[in-house]
């Protein structure tokens, strides 16, 4: 080996050195930006001609540089990302649930139920007195704004949510052209080189990362170096092309509008199986509906319920004129169609009508049949005003043209009503305490607003006879068959408990999401971070070496001038 190989050594070693101090550096640069994956030189033996003595070597050469990086980890912490995103959606979301509900506040849903039933006790035992009907009318009023407040902050709630389901797509969908324009670059930069392109991969690698927080997602690394993206099972992103994510607003089942992700290539729908997105559509579809339909059911509950009982019963003074709150789309169909405009069907019964003539003080009491049971010709909107105008004398029933029922008195006479077991008085709001159906609509019926003397609290109509408000009072506690057989009460108890319960998991599930993200966290930044000690003890080891070469290369350099001045 000559003395010009010697210097091919040399300058091999400072091209090598000078290349690993280049990562070292790049390292170093980089210690603080997000994703980044530490390099690592590999330093290689450059092999040499034999020799009788073997092969001396012909110096060192960078052979590679390799990405720290475990895509198996990098998978599980994609995932860890999707669930703890999840599930800190939730929690934030049922925080504002509560909130809505406000259990603990001093004008909950709870409290003014029971401020309305204890007004309601007070009249039973003082029902002429003016001021105490005023107290039922306003504590009603009050509980049936809180229960529409409630509801429309919710409804609100649920738009937020579409909206932010809106939002967070758009922001994925960009994130997944990125993904596919990196995977072309990726693919021509490798092509023409033995190492990865590392710039381009931790950069794919962080836009990865944030397409995993809105979205549960598989990723599949191809042979050419591209990687492929799916949601669920649909492909989002396939080599260098992005299928797209938009999404469409649509109507569920109660009505309500809901946003869908759809694929932009195939329109076809995307199920979310974690990650922010998931997160935001469980709250909708499934705590958010979940509570107006318990809200409704408390709000219709309530409605029916008291309605029964009220319609029944006798205010201070006696109707001449009633106009039905319900309005059923075909009168001609019988009252026990569903969909015909009724909310609360009634059934198979009876009803009586006490007309009294305001002179002398007579009542003539008249049953009015209510047949609903299937067989022949079932009671109609129709049949029923025209029995109660060919029956009850001084009373005209008219169908309206918009279907509601109105009911006339003749001069000098007034009516009320008794006894309903066939739920027709509530069911087409006759006589009813509260207008509406649910807790969209819920309010005190304005005919009592407007004359509170007619509110019924009696049942005879006698002097002092306030045992309709206690039959209205017993309901508080009363068991309801549609409540599951608990009490208004007891209904709404359950109610909050299951969002204080709802709230605890999400916050459960966010703590152990979050334990387990900082675990895989902390595994990623010990292989793939730059620990910047580690890093200078490099630095100053490739230095060393490096010159180390370059004198190296001097000492040859003074032997090839010695051996020239040999040759003079």
């Amino acid at each position: 080996m000559g003395l010009t190989s010697s210097l091919s050594v040399g300058r091999a070693a400072l091209t090598a050195y000078q290349a690993a101090l280049q990562v070292v550096g790049n390292n170093i640069a980089n210690s603080a930006t997000p994703g980044y994956a530490r390099m690592s030189p590999r330093l290689a033996a450059i092999a040499g001609p034999s020799s009788t003595a073997g092969q001396l070597g012909s110096g060192v050469r960078l052979s590679s540089v390799r990405r720290n990086i475990s895509e198996a980890l990098q998978a599980r912490l994609r995932t860890s990302m999707s669930d703890r995103q999840s599930a800190m959606t939730e929690q934030m979301n049922l925080d504002r649930v509560e909130g809505v509900f406000n259990p603990l506040g001093n004008m909950n849903l709870g409290s003014l139920l029971g401020e309305f039933f204890a007004a309601i006790g007070d009249l039973q035992n003082n029902p002429e007195n003016m001021a105490t009907r005023g107290i039922v009318i306003t504590s009603a009023s009050t509980l049936a704004e809180s229960i529409r407040d409630i509801r429309g902050e919710l409804i609100n709630l649920r738009k937020d949510l579409n909206n932010e389901i809106q939002n967070v797509t758009s922001q994925a969908d960009e994130i997944a052209a990125k993904i596919a324009e990196l995977n072309t670059q990726i693919t021509i930069a490798e092509a023409g080189s033995s190492g990865p392109a590392a710039a381009l991969r931790d950069e794919r690698d962080q836009h990865l990362s944030e397409l995993s927080e809105l979205f549960g997602i598989t990723v599949r690394e191809q042979p050419s170096g591209a990687v492929n993206v799916y949601v669920g099972n649909e492909s989002l992103v396939q080599y260098g092309q992005s299928f797209g994510l938009t999404t469409s607003t649509e109507l569920d089942s109660n009505d309500l509008s809901i946003t869908v992700v759809r694929l932009t290539l195939t329109d076809g729908p995307v199920t979310a199986t974690s990650g922010m997105v998931e997160g935001l559509i469980n709250m909708r579809d499934n705590h958010i509906d979940t509570q107006l339909a318990r809200l409704d059911a408390i709000a219709a509950t309530l409605i029916r319920e008291v309605n029964n009982v009220h319609a029944g019963g006798k205010g201070l003074e006696g109707l001449s004129d009633l106009t039905s709150l319900t309005a059923v789309l075909d009168p001609a169909l019988a009252l026990s169609t569903a969909d015909n405009g009724i909310t609360f069907l009634p059934t198979t019964g009876s009803f009586f009508v006490d007309v009294k003539d305001t002179a002398t003080g007579n009542v003539i009491r008249t049953q009015i049949e209510i047949d609903l049971d299937g067989i022949g010709a079932d009671s109609t909107l129709n049949s029923v005003a025209a029995d109660i105008t060919a029956n009850v004398d001084g009373v005209t029933a008219t169908v309206l043209a918009d279907g509601r029922l109105q009911l006339t008195a003749d001069t000098g006479k007034t009516f009320t009503f008794a006894d309903d077991t066939s739920g027709f008085l509530a069911a087409m709001g006759l006589n009813a305490f509260f207008s509406g159906k649910d807790g969209a609509d819920i309010a005190v019926n304005t005919m009592i607003e407007n004359n509170p003397a007619l509110l019924a609290a009696a049942q005879s109509g006698s002097s002092g006879d306030g045992s309709n408000a206690t039959a209205m009072a017993s309901l508080q506690g009363q068991a309801i068959a549609t409540l599951g057989g608990a009490s208004l009460n007891e209904y709404y108890t359950a109610t909050v408990a299951g969002i204080a319960v709802s709230l605890s998991g999400a916050r459960s599930a966010h703590e152990a999401s979050d334990i387990i993200f900082g675990s895989l966290t902390a595994q990623r930044e010990s292989l793939s971070g730059v620990n910047l000690d580690e890093e200078a003890i490099a630095m100053v080891s490739y230095q060393r070496a490096y010159q180390g070469a370059a004198r190296f290369l001097n000492v040859v350099d003074e032997m090839m001038q010695t051996l020239l001045t040999l040759v003079r």
